[in-house]
């Protein structure tokens, strides 16, 4: 299990390295359309299209490096004071929950960019196709899911290894 967290962290890295391109590009997108706007009174065409569709890649892979970093928000005010093995049974199955809920968001998203790619779906001015964008929300939800899945296993297993327990818990403000 050890081996596997360090890869998935490591291939969450490389995937949240998508999300800093995309912000990057974004500022200087939006820069760019401002400052051509005001001073040569020329908008960038498709402005609020090319934003949108680089804030689909900037929302989506970020997600697994925001949970491989613990940055999302556990409420475990009330799980803290419970025994060992009570503690870690409710955080495991409310991870398997959030994980199972992903996994229904990556079928919802794997089926909108089979259909998206069907109908030939694209944005109304700059016609840029939205199976792509679908597609990488695909990916980066799958990896997601694994990403909680692996920790709703590390949390049951926390209940017999204190060192897992203790790596999880350490985290819990």
């Amino acid at each position: 299990m050890k081996k596997f967290t360090k890869v998935t962290n490591k291939i969450s890295v490389y995937v949240s390295y998508l999300s800093m391109t995309a912000v990057v590009f974004i500022m200087l997108y939006m820069t760019l359309d401002v400052v051509l706007r005001h001073l040569a009174n020329a908008p960038i065409r498709g402005g609020y299209e090319v934003s949108t569709l680089a804030m689909v890649i900037l929302i989506f892979t970020s997600w697994s490096y925001t949970q491989t970093v613990n940055g999302h928000i556990h409420v475990t005010m009330l799980v803290r004071i419970f025994p060992k093995i009570p503690r870690f049974i409710v955080f495991g199955v409310t991870s398997l929950l959030s994980a199972v809920v992903m996994g229904i968001g990556t079928y919802a998203a794997y089926l909108a960019s089979i259909q998206k790619y069907n109908t030939n779906e694209s944005t109304g001015m700059l016609l840029i196709p939205h199976w792509p964008f679908m597609v990488i929300e695909c990916i980066a939800l799958g990896f997601f899911t694994l990403i909680l899945l692996r920790d709703a296993i590390r949390a049951f297993m926390a209940m017999y290894n204190d060192e897992i327990a203790e790596e999880i818990t350490s985290t819990w403000t």
